[in-house]
């Protein structure tokens, strides 16, 4: 699983934005650890998505079923809150 993490970490903070690199990056760096194998997999998922979509969806409050879907995506907007 450790592969996995370092894997995700380095996707997390190579983004392409500085906001999203900060945002995402900084949850992955604090968070990665403690995530379940499936949350790991959701994660991997949500990068999937464009720096856009994760912001309008974190960041402007936009609906978005598809990133709403994974539950590890919930986690990752209280993180947003804290940060």
């Amino acid at each position: 699983m450790s592969d996995l993490i370092k894997k995700l970490i380095y996707r997390s903070n190579h983004r392409g934005t500085k906001e999203m690199d900060l945002l995402i990056g900084g949850f992955a760096n604090n968070n990665l650890q403690s995530l379940t194998l499936e949350e790991l997999k959701e994660f991997e998922l949500l990068l999937n998505f464009t720096d856009r979509e994760l912001s309008s969806w974190l960041v402007d409050n936009k609906k978005n079923i598809d990133i709403e879907k994974y539950s590890v995506s919930w986690k990752l907007k209280e993180f947003k809150i804290k940060f």
